[in-house]
């Protein structure tokens, strides 16, 4: 070959490998950018600033420690962070929180199950998405040109570790803020350094470390001179009488629906810190606080199902009661069922149990009870625990235009030209 072709032909094979360095190089920089962008679109202070990037260091120098390939590994972290974001933004639809590192440490089941109650094309979806990002990892680890050293990586994670933990000491995550539909990876991250300090230093409980006392867990049967009434308690959510705060001005007839069916004003007062109904849902059917878990509290079904041996269905159970729960969500929300029925509900019928489409208003509820009573009438005396939900709810929304959105996965424009439309509007 003459040396004019040769030095021709080296040269276009020199510029067809840098070409190809210069676009590998340039998958690993759009990674890393789009993962700039997700903090600059989701954060919205220095502190959760400087936690993402932490965090998002940890993530990549742990994955290139394992991998050896950057690409790769920021392609895996960008996962985990949109993971993150999603869900949190899920988590704040149905809950009004986002999700923290305890979701991670009480993972079960029924949370599970319930993700594919709501959304029953979730599995398929997921299943796609997945395939779709595994295609997409495999071309990025072929093309990916780097290999680091695992040991620099090691150090590179021990460092944003360590600035993770001392950012997050300094200024500690407000639970409160897990209200707040922002900051979602800072305050997963910082959370878990926080929840997992707390386990180690406190447990589950906060508690003393010993006590002079113990509560009393009455195993014999109780016997009673005659037989007891039937027994309804109604989780009315959300409902106030706002006639206790002076000043407002209220409609006529209003005050009577807080009466009890003798005539009497009564007020049953429980502790509901925070707002949670699950908090309250916990207080009442066992007698315990909801507090006691400290920063545990948002999980306090799920962990104490299984663990709680006392409390007002328990002891109605031992006085020949059949304790019924009439449920206005799917059983495994929260892990309602079976924190129900290991504390003392013998059958618990949940809104799929119950025919619901999804949200009902609480006459539905109320004409269920109504029917179980008629049931289940006999020797025994009954306990209903009935909820309403109707009231739970934001008044932002014609409400069976939305009931026809959550079991249609309608979109939010759709959802809009629904609410638009006469022939859909609910009839006075």
């Amino acid at each position: 070959m003459p040396p004019a072709i040769a030095s021709l032909t080296t040269r276009f094979t020199d510029a067809s490998a840098a070409r190809g360095a210069a676009g590998r190089f340039a998958i690993l920089l759009a990674l890393h950018a789009a993962a700039l962008v997700l903090m600059l679109t989701t954060e919205v202070d220095t502190v959760s600033r400087a936690a993402f990037l932490l965090a998002w260091g940890l993530l990549n120098f742990c994955w290139i420690a394992l991998l050896r390939r950057p690409s790769a590994a920021a392609a895996l972290s960008l996962i985990m962070a949109v993971l993150i974001v999603l869900l949190s933004r899920f988590k704040h639809d149905v809950l009004l929180m986002t999700i923290n590192f305890v979701d991670v440490m009480v993972i079960d089941s029924d949370t599970f199950f319930f993700l594919m109650n709501v959304f029953p094309n979730l599995g398929l979806k997921v299943w796609a998405a997945g395939a779709a990002a595994l295609v997409a990892f495999v071309l990025i680890w072929r093309l990916d040109p780097l290999r680091p050293r695992r040991l620099t990586a090691a150090a590179g994670a021990v460092a944003c570790l360590g600035g993770l933990v001392g950012l997050s000491l300094a200024f500690p995550s407000d639970p409160w803020d897990e209200w707040n539909r922002e900051n979602y990876v800072s305050k997963f991250v910082r959370s878990g350094v926080t929840a997992v300090g707390d386990l180690l230093t406190r447990g589950v409980l906060e508690s003393d470390p010993t006590a002079a006392e113990r509560l009393a867990i009455a195993a014999e049967p109780c016997t009673l001179a005659r037989k007891p009434p039937n027994i309804i308690m109604v989780f009315d959510e959300s409902s106030f009488d706002i006639g206790t705060v002076p000043g407002v001005k209220l409609p006529a007839g209003y005050g009577p629906h807080f009466k009890s069916t003798d005539g009497k004003q009564r007020a049953f007062i429980v502790e509901g810190a925070g707002g949670p109904s699950w908090y309250t849902e916990y207080n009442v059917l066992t007698g315990l606080s909801a507090r006691s878990y400290g920063r545990f509290a948002d999980f306090v079904t799920r962990i104490a199902a299984g663990r709680v041996e006392r409390g007002l269905p328990q002891a109605l159970r031992r006085c020949g009661y059949k304790t019924i729960s009439l449920y206005p969500m799917y059983g495994a929300f929260l892990g309602a069922r079976d924190f129900q029925t290991t504390a003392g509900i013998a059958h618990f019928y949940d809104s799929k149990a119950l025919g619901a489409v999804f949200l009902e208003p609480d006459r539905f509820y109320f004409d269920k009870a109504a029917q179980m009573i008629g049931k289940e009438r006999g020797d025994n005396p009954l306990f209903l625990f009935v909820y309403t939900a109707a009231n739970h709810f934001p008044w932002s929304f014609r409400f069976r235009i939305l009931e026809r959105a959550m079991r249609f996965e309608l979109t939010t424009p759709t959802l809009a030209r629904l609410c638009s439309t006469p022939e859909l509007r609910p009839r006075s």
